[in-house]
């Protein structure tokens, strides 16, 4: 009998606690928007309804801010209501801002409610979320880099997020053109891409000799932001494309020297023989002669490879200048030249 009364007293006493515990509550939350990007604002609408028999007087709704990339707008961050009548429902309404510094994510806001109810004073404790997110804009744009006709060129792509949310599980494909063979992988993985950051993906060309000198190449660019929502975006890169001959003429690349590296040693070889040639008259009567001759020719061959080494300036090609072509023909016949005997 005792076990039965007190499993009546527990039943009422549970049955008491259950229509304390749920005499007030939040009966829906309404957000317009229901997401917003940093800056932008929504309102937001809580109705909270009185489930017991009796009035709630005295009721206060606030909302906790702290720690939150969020601010109350045109608006306080509590509502107070005079009464809520047993059965009766009311709308508490504030409007609140993200930050210019909120990330994109879904923000949890405590929802902190105080009331009386018969005599009474009472609180309980909730929470609403809000979304702060923006659509991503994406950028793409090339690398500075050098690219030419007829060879292999390694190019480096830059995806640019500009937008105010983060983008994830990013990949690019390059297109395909008539005026370059893709020698790389076509489809490259980039992964998450912040706001207000940048990854790169590495293409290899090889651009053909007939290739005009800007050449266009499609991207395409799929990525999903923290909603999982999926995008898509066709982009066209314009590329700046040179020959060799217009890289050299514009100072891009460096022109070539072997030509002048070859007369040089020509020029020396020959400086050595007439050197030799000379030591062998050294005991001839005739050899200051022949060294005065000698220092006039190798000055004559050396003003000679200054004047053939000039680079021309429109063109990046050795040019024969006049010095070269005036060299004095009688210089190497008799009885000139040092390699033949003098006949005055």
């Amino acid at each position: 009998m005792k076990k039965i009364t007190l499993a009546i007293i527990l039943a009422i006493y549970l049955l008491g606690m259950i229509s304390f515990a749920s005499a007030l509550r939040i009966d829906s939350v309404s957000m317009t928007p229901k997401s917003i990007a940093p800056g932008e604002t929504s309102k937001i609408d809580i109705v909270v309804k009185n489930n017991g028999e009796n009035d709630i007087t005295d009721f206060t709704i606030s909302l906790d801010f702290t720690n939150l990339p969020l601010a109350p707008y045109n608006s306080g961050s509590d509502f107070s209501i005079d009464t809520i009548d047993s059965d009766k429902s009311k709308t508490t309404e504030f409007e609140v801002i993200a930050l210019n510094t909120a990330k994109s994510g879904i923000y949890k806001i405590p929802v902190n409610i105080a009331y009386t109810e018969d005599d009474v004073k009472k609180a309980k404790q909730s929470m609403i979320s809000l979304m702060v997110n923006s659509e991503p804009i994406i950028d793409v744009n090339v690398e500075d880099g050098l690219l030419l006709k007829g060879k292999e060129n390694k190019m480096s792509i830059k995806i640019i997020n500009k937008g105010l949310a983060d983008v994830k599980f990013l990949e690019i494909e390059a297109g395909t053109s008539t005026s370059y063979i893709l020698t790389s992988q076509k489809r490259v993985y980039i992964g998450d891409v912040d706001s207000n950051d940048f990854q790169t993906a590495d293409f290899s060309l090889s651009f053909k000799e007939n290739a005009p000198n800007t050449v266009n190449f499609p991207v395409s660019v799929y990525y999903k932001d923290i909603t999982n929502k999926e995008y898509n975006q066709d982009i066209v890169i314009p590329l700046k494309v040179y020959s060799q001959q217009q890289a050299q003429d514009l100072g891009l690349v460096a022109k070539s020297n072997t030509m002048i590296y070859v007369i040089g040693v020509v020029v020396l070889i020959i400086l050595y023989v007439i050197y030799r040639l000379i030591r062998r008259r050294n005991k001839n009567s005739e050899y200051w002669v022949y060294k005065i001759k000698a220092f006039l020719i190798l000055k004559l061959i050396l003003n000679s490879f200054i004047a053939l080494t000039k680079v021309s300036s429109n063109s990046g090609s050795i040019s024969i200048k006049p010095g070269f072509n005036s060299f004095p023909l009688w210089a190497l016949s008799k009885p000139y030249f040092p390699f033949f005997p003098l006949s005055m």
